[in-house]
C-alpha cells in the first residue's frame, strides 16, 4: 500500500470513544478491523469527568473520592482496550489516552484530528432500553468528521452488503464514495437504495400511474452510482428504487447489513437542524453499524 499524502484524511488516525462498556468494546473491535483494512492507525480515548460534585456529602470509600485513583483506573481501562485491539489487528499502530474533562468537548475537538470517529451506541450509564446514548447523540450532531455508530448485537456475515442511502442531494457523491470504498476494502457488495420522497405519493395527491416517477428515480440512482461503479468494478451492486419513505426503506433492509451509509442531511436540509430526519431515524433504529459520511 502506498503511503498517504501528509494531511490527507486517510493519514489521520481512526478515533474511538472508549469507556470500557460492551458497546465501546464492540466499537473498538470494529475500528481495529477498519484500521487494518484501510492502513490507518487507531487511537482510543477515554475522557473522565472529575471532580464529581454529585458525590459530595456521600459516605463513600476514600478511593472513590480520589482523583488520582480514578485517573489510574481510567488509564488501566484504556491500556486493556489497546491490548485487545492489538490482538484483533496485530499489524495496526494502536495508542490510547485517558483524559480529564468534558467528554463531548474533548472528543469533539479530537475528532478534528481524525479521519473517522467511532462510537458505541450507548456507554456505561445507559440502560438496555436506550437505543442511542446521550453522548453518542450529541457527538453525531456536533462533529463534521465522518462518524460510525456501532450497536450490539451485530448480525452481519462475511457476505453482508453495504447499504447506501442515495437521495440525489449535494452530499450523495460523498456518501456513495464512502460506501463503495468500504465495500471494496472488505470485499463486499453494495445495495444502493433511492427512495422517491419522505411522503407517499398518495399524500401529495399524486397520479395513479407512478411509472414515470419510478423511471426518473431509477435514472437518478444510476447516474449517482456511475462514477463509483467505474472506479470500483470489482464491487457487486444492487440498485433498489422505491416510492416508499427513505427511513422506512433503509430500516427495512438494515438488518444483517455490514454497514449503512447515509448523509447528515438530504434533500430537505434545514439550517437549524444538525441532522436530517432520515439520519436521525437510522441512528436510533438501524440494526447495523451506521456511517454518517457527508
Amino acid at each position: 500500500m502506498q503511503p498517504d499524502a501528509p494531511g490527507s484524511s486517510s493519514s489521520k488516525p481512526i478515533l474511538v470513544a472508549y469507556d470500557g462498556s460492551r458497546s465501546a468494546r464492540a466499537a473498538a473491535s470494529w475500528a481495529a478491523a477498519e484500521a487494518a483494512a484501510s492502513g490507518r492507525s487507531l487511537w482510543l480515548v477515554h475522557v473522565i469527568r472529575w471532580p464529581l460534585p454529585e458525590l459530595d456529602g456521600l459516605r463513600l470509600p476514600t478511593t472513590v473520592r480520589d482523583g488520582d485513583h480514578a485517573r489510574r483506573a481510567a488509564a488501566q481501562l484504556v491500556d486493556s482496550g489497546v491490548e485487545r485491539c492489538r490482538q484483533v489487528a496485530p499489524g495496526v499502530d494502536v495508542r490510547g489516552d485517558a483524559l480529564t474533562g468534558g467528554a463531548i468537548d474533548s472528543l469533539g475537538r479530537l475528532a478534528e484530528e481524525a479521519s473517522l470517529l467511532v462510537l458505541g451506541a450507548s456507554g456505561q450509564t445507559a440502560t438496555r432500553r436506550v437505543l442511542l446514548g446521550s453522548s453518542a447523540a450529541e457527538l453525531t450532531r456536533r462533529v463534521t468528521t465522518p462518524v460510525v455508530v456501532i450497536r450490539e448485537p451485530a448480525t452481519a456475515t462475511p457476505a453482508s452488503p453495504v447499504l447506501i442511502g442515495v437521495d440525489g442531494s449535494a452530499v450523495s457523491d460523498r456518501v456513495v464514495d464512502a460506501g463503495f470504498a468500504f465495500a471494496a476494502r472488505r470485499g463486499l457488495g453494495v445495495v444502493a437504495v433511492h427512495a422517491w420522497c419522505d411522503l407517499p405519493l398518495e399524500a401529495l395527491g399524486g397520479p395513479d400511474d407512478q411509472e414515470p416517477a419510478r423511471c426518473d428515480a431509477t435514472a437518478l440512482l444510476a447516474d449517482r452510482l456511475a462514477g463509483a461503479r467505474a472506479r470500483n468494478p470489482q464491487v457487486r451492486v444492487e440498485e433498489v428504487v422505491t416510492l416508499d419513505r427513505p427511513a422506512s426503506a433503509l430500516l427495512d433492509r438494515a438488518a444483517g447489513a455490514a454497514l449503512l451509509v447515509v448523509g447528515r442531511h438530504g434533500r430537505g436540509r434545514s439550517t437549524d437542524m444538525p441532522l436530517g430526519s432520515v439520519c436521525h431515524a437510522v441512528l436510533y433504529y438501524a440494526a447495523c453499524p451506521v456511517l454518517l459520511a457527508g
